[in-house]
């Protein structure tokens, strides 16, 4: 009995895994495709506006959906809205407006209620946060003194990593307003934790004196 038990096993098992090997490689997939529309939706909008729209409220893990200030009217839910480039953690993503799962698939995403990127004034805090198995996934990699540059439509500001630390999703103070700029990262942690992870890792990073560098203006070709 057992014997001929050992092959119909076999079978459940190497078909679970390939299910759960094609689901995995659905989520990627669209993830990418997310970064792919997103980098082409951010060009378009350099050049024009956006439009906003809604927000889904659906949670895959307990990472930071919105800060004790409210969204400004018209946020750009599920929008591009800056790229995020950190050589030191390899990382190349367009942020996206909103931190709902269908949003945090394509990318980073911004909390909202927190300062908008390449803003300036209050709340000076601009809080990003990601997935620790996608776009976030290298974000351990950072130590102090590691530099981040997020573009915007008013051009490029670099960072420079101040701190990091461990926190309990429990810890809002990492998204409350501050009396100087500042940029935090977000994701859970730790990383190779399976199920919804007990802890945070932030990351928070100072702007570097003098580094906004202004989008270049083409002019148009004349004859």
């Amino acid at each position: 009995m057992t014997v001929r038990l050992r092959p119909i096993l076999a079978a459940v098992f190497t078909v679970a895994g390939l299910v759960l090997i094609a689901i995995a490689a659905l989520h990627y997939a669209r993830a990418a495709r997310g970064q792919s529309e997103g980098r082409e939706a951010f060009e378009r909008r350099l050049a024009g506006g956006y439009t906003p729209v809604s927000q889904s409220t659906t949670r895959r893990e307990d990472l930071p959906r919105a800060a004790a200030l409210p969204a400004q009217a018209g946020y750009p839910f599920g929008q591009p809205i800056a790229k995020i480039r950190i050589p030191a953690a390899q990382m190349d993503w367009v942020v996206f407006g909103g931190t709902d799962d269908a949003t945090l698939e394509k990318g980073p995403g911004h909390v909202p209620g927190t300062a908008m990127p390449g803003s300036d004034g209050p709340p000076q805090n601009c809080v990003i946060t990601a997935h620790r198995d996608q776009h976030f996934r290298h974000l351990g990699w950072l130590r102090k003194g590691h530099v981040i540059e997020l573009e915007t439509t008013a051009g490029t500001k670099r960072y420079r990593v101040v701190s990091r630390e461990i926190v309990t999703p429990k810890t809002v103070r990492v998204l409350n307003p501050t009396p100087r700029p500042r940029l935090t990262l977000i994701t859970c942690y730790p990383f190779t934790y399976i199920g919804s992870a007990p802890k945070r890792l932030v990351v928070v990073a100072e702007p570097i004196a003098r580094a906004i560098r202004p989008r270049a203006v083409v002019a148009p070709a004349t004859r």
